[in-house]
């Protein structure tokens, strides 16, 4: 088996006792292991007249091969053919320099085809056994990159210090004269809100040939109050009318003698009356006549309950310190009307003063306009059945 030769392309070759891998037939060592060929044991080294051999190498497995070969002895890839070497004078043969050969692992000789006259054609390549590719790892995802950091809010502007109280500057921006816009909002009996009129002008409320007419009311007068507006203010007079305009108050305020007021629906007239004079001897001691007092004279007050054409329904002195009215609580009490509050009002009296005070009732207390009134922002008036309520804005 050793001893075996195979032919492949035109080259004979000697298969290596050792590895089993195919060599020239005088080859002296094996050119995969160097291990001697058979028949060449005793041969120390190469006769020195060896010629030498030229070789080719195979393109697909990089084998080196004499020249001439047509297939590769150990693929079996067809080679390119060469055109044959010029013949030259035998030289003295020398070995040629062993290469070293990269170690490989061993591959299992496979049977050759024989070539046969005519040269058949070149078998189809070996198939490579093409492993699966290893599995790439899925890539590891980039990290986000991180959020840009929210935008930092401005500083507010640092107020200026503020000067104390009573010494703030303000700038001067020229001569100004305030405009006032004024308008009445009616007020409906059942709460709601009826028709807003403007005030630019005096203008007049009334049952009949006025600016603001209402025929069907039969308890207003023909020409009733009226509106002005006079350097940038509104003012509100009654007209001589029959049942007067009544506006509600707004703090506490004195009695004046003759003064009308309404609470809830009952109508009252306010009088001071003198007290009676005392006798002129008091406590045994004769006072002069003819000089005056030192000592304001003594007034009481009386509240008369009237009708609305004036006429007295009933009469109340005001002996007390405080007078409480109301609809269940108090020193007159109202029970059958119910627009009065329980504790609605409270007349005071201090040192001849009589102070008319509302005590947080639901529909307040209105006063009967003697004179001319300036009217503010949220004022609530009523004459005959309307109610109205101010509205002014100054610009």
């Amino acid at each position: 088996m050793a001893n075996e030769t195979s032919e492949q392309g035109t080259i004979r070759y000697t298969r290596c006792p050792a590895c089993g891998a195919p060599n020239p037939a005088n080859a002296a060592a094996c050119a995969r292991c160097g291990k001697p060929m058979p028949g060449k044991e005793s041969a120390t080294s190469p006769p020195p007249s060896a010629p030498t051999v030229a070789v080719l190498t195979c393109p697909r497995c990089r084998k080196a091969l004499p020249v001439g070969s047509r297939f590769c002895g150990f693929c079996g890839a067809p080679l390119t053919v060469a055109p044959p070497p010029a013949v030259a004078k035998p030289a003295p043969q020398q070995q040629a320099p062993t290469q070293p050969v990269q170690a490989v692992q061993p591959r299992v000789p496979r049977p050759i085809p024989r070539p046969v006259a005519p040269a058949p054609p070149p078998p189809p390549p070996r198939p490579v056994v093409s492993r699966p590719p290893a599995p790439v790892p899925p890539p590891i995802p980039a990290a986000a990159p991180p959020p840009p950091p929210p935008p930092q809010p401005a500083a507010p502007p640092q107020p200026a210090e503020a000067p104390p109280v009573g010494e703030e500057t303000q700038v001067f921006r020229g001569l100004h004269i305030p405009k006032v816009e004024a308008s009445l909002l009616e007020l409906k009996q059942d709460g709601s809100v009826g028709n807003s009129v403007r005030v630019s002008k005096e203008t007049s409320i009334g049952r009949s040939n006025c600016d603001i007419t209402f025929s069907a009311d039969a308890l207003l007068s023909p020409r009733h109050a009226s509106l002005a507006v006079r350097k940038e203010k509104l003012h509100l007079r009654d007209l001589g009318s029959q049942n007067g305009t009544f506006i509600k108050q707004r703090e506490s305020t004195d009695l004046a003698d003759g003064d009308v007021f309404l609470i809830g629906r009952e109508l009252f007239k306010f009088s001071l009356q003198p007290t009676e004079e005392a006798s002129t001897e008091t406590e045994g001691t004769q006072v002069i006549m003819g000089l005056p007092s030192l000592q304001a004279p003594a007034v009481s007050g009386k509240l008369d309950r009237i009708q609305l054409n004036g006429e007295v329904i009933e009469s109340y002195k005001l002996e007390k310190s405080e007078t409480t009215l109301g609809r269940t609580k108090g020193d007159l009490i109202f029970k059958n009307d119910p627009y009065m509050s329980g504790m609605h009002a409270r007349i005071v009296a201090q040192s001849g003063r009589f102070i008319l005070q509302d005590l947080k009732s639901r529909n307040g207390v209105y006063r009967r306009l003697r004179k001319e009134v300036e009217l503010r922002n949220g004022d609530e008036f009523f004459l005959g059945e309307q109610i109205f309520r101010v509205e002014l804005k100054v610009s």
